[in-house]
């Protein structure tokens, strides 16, 4: 070329070195390749198939949920829209296709979004790794249907192409979150942001250098700080470390005041649709009373309840086991009325576990109720004085049911638990399982 200026590098540093494979220094990243491409052209296909102005309807109509962004006015018309975001649309766009695309379509964009997932695991074995092969294995085997709508070409595109290398990459250099550039996106808040803010506007590069400058003075002398504090914290030029205390949560936790305080059993059968309130709350209770003190089975109708009244609450937390030590999981579920404000209401959908034996991934394998909370329903709780027990209880009219436990207090030893009441006429001749 003219004035010896190649376009390219003919002999690269690294030619030649017998332990480098220039190939693996281009890692996989989950944010830019994963939600920011793969999951990014997703989208535009579905906007393709469905139309913009489809899609987002389909969107806005979803209920709220615990977990999941309410995208109220679409995702069409948002721009530069963050890794958060994306992540947030590829929770719910599933559910969206549902009905309105072939089965091949559905196949494929659920291998898709299998594969997301699987890539971000913070542990992977030879069993893990192969469901994200078998993830993989399953777009491919549906991918025309894209080609065949006429929404692309070909699949020629580099973040796609580099999802043959995820399983390899993990293999060599661990889990995904050692690479992933998602933990500096913050650093662009300290080092650019707030750089910015604290600038006049002007000439800004070298008043945000400055002031980084100082931050990192400031955070040096605090550290510095601290260490000199607990160096003088010695017993016999010992020092003694105290272990921090775990306030352990318990599993299930109701409000402090209740929504309906001292509500009559009779007036929850009669507003809340439940007829057969009073007769499953004394089975119920009947199934925890020692075997010699038990009401027989023909004679439930005519017991009478130790109580009239029970408090019923709009909603309750659960805080089920995290999978990682460092994050505590605070889950909520809600059953809101309908009113001016919300004229649909909000009434989340639970998923009961009745069968552990399952694959460490999705649902397969496992037997699970799904119920869904009406208009009507209530959660109640009670304290039964003479049974010495907290029993917490939800009301699903017009619902299939199934009894469930839960220990509430370990620490007081009460037996605490936790099921799910159907208020119909003629529920006792149903069947109390049901498998999704």
């Amino acid at each position: 070329m003219s004035h010896d200026v190649a376009g390219s590098v003919y002999q690269p540093f690294w030619d030649g070195f017998p332990l480098c494979d220039i190939h693996h220094s281009i890692t996989p990243d989950v944010l830019h390749q994963l939600y920011q491409g793969v999951f990014k052209h997703l989208v535009h296909w579905c906007q393709k198939i469905l139309s913009p102005q489809e899609l987002d309807q389909r969107i806005r109509a979803l209920p709220p949920a615990y977990g999941l962004r309410h995208f109220k006015n679409g995702i069409f018309a948002m721009s530069q829209i963050s890794g958060t975001e994306r992540k947030n649309m590829a929770k719910i766009l599933l559910g969206c296709l549902i009905g309105r695309m072939p089965s091949q379509g559905i196949a494929a964009i659920t291998a898709l979004l299998d594969f997301i997932q699987l890539a971000q695991y913070t542990a992977h074995d030879s069993t893990t790794l192969g469901y994200l092969k078998g993830a993989l294995d399953r777009f491919h085997a549906n991918r025309d249907y894209f080609i065949q709508t006429g929404v692309q070409d070909n699949f020629n595109i580099p973040k796609f192409h580099s999802l043959l290398h995820y399983i390899e990459a993990i293999e060599l250099f661990g889990t995904t979150d050692n690479y992933n550039t998602e933990m500096f996106e913050r650093l662009h808040i300290d080092f650019a942001k707030n750089g910015w803010r604290a600038s006049n506007q002007r000439d800004e590069f070298p008043q945000m250098i400055c002031w980084l400058s100082r931050q990192e003075k400031i955070t040096s002398f605090e550290f510095y700080q601290k260490n000199l504090q607990q160096s003088h914290v010695n017993v016999n030029s010992e020092t003694i470390l105290q272990p921090t205390p775990v306030k352990k949560k318990p599993q299930i936790s109701i409000p402090k005041h209740p929504s309906h305080p001292r509500r009559q059993l009779s007036l929850i059968e009669e507003q809340n649709n439940a007829p057969d309130f009073s007769y499953y709350l004394k089975a119920f209770l009947n199934v925890l009373t020692p075997d010699n003190l038990k009401v027989p089975q023909r004679n439930l109708d005519t017991a009478v309840l130790p109580f009239k009244y029970v408090n019923a609450y709009n909603s309750f937390r659960f805080h089920p086991q995290s999978i990682h030590d460092d994050q505590e999981e605070n889950d909520l579920v809600r059953a809101l009325p309908r009113m001016a404000q919300n004229p649909h209401g909000r009434f989340d959908t639970i998923i009961a576990i009745i069968n552990d034996a399952a694959e460490s991934t999705g649902l397969a394998g496992k037997q699970y109720n799904f119920y869904n909370l009406k208009a009507e329903a209530l959660i109640i709780a009670t304290k039964a004085q003479e049974l010495d027990m907290s029993v917490l209880f939800l009301l699903f009219p017009n619902r299939s049911t199934r009894v469930m436990e839960f220990d509430l207090d370990q620490q007081t030893g009460q037996r605490n638990l936790w099921f799910i009441l159907n208020g119909t006429q003629g529920w006792r001749k149903q069947q109390t399982r049901s498998t999704a």
